[in-house]
């Protein structure tokens, strides 16, 4: 099956109790839109990575970090314009509960969603 020429294809995380360390594209790619939404009373993070396997969080640097507001029943979404935000080596993503680049802290359970579109 081949990629959709528009529109882009669609991945979905809901949080594990950890970094959720995740390899979304393991070759380069363009992220379309992202949403996310956070129901923890404390802000998470967001972070992509240009990278073809899971990030190292702590250690890869990411190339996006994003606060995703407490408590936002309302999720927040970016549309990165008809390009996307190019990665020339793939697509990765993780989850942290500080905003430094070296920051490990695991998420809860349940409690963050990702949805986002790449090609």
């Amino acid at each position: 099956m081949s990629a959709p020429s528009s529109g882009g294809i669609p991945f979905k995380l809901i949080s594990a109790a950890t970094t959720n360390a995740t390899s979304v594209k393991a070759a380069p790619g363009q992220v379309l839109t992202l949403t996310v939404g956070n129901i923890n009373a404390a802000v998470r993070y967001i972070k992509l990575y240009n990278l073809a396997t899971a990030p190292t969080v702590g250690t890869t640097v990411p190339v996006f970090t994003m606060p995703i507001p407490a408590a936002s029943f309302s999720p927040i979404t970016i549309n990165f314009g008809p390009d996307g935000m190019y990665f020339s080596a793939g697509i990765a993503l993780a989850l942290t509960t500080g905003m430094a680049d070296a920051d490990t802290g695991a998420v809860a359970l349940a409690e963050q969603a990702v949805n986002l579109t790449y090609l």
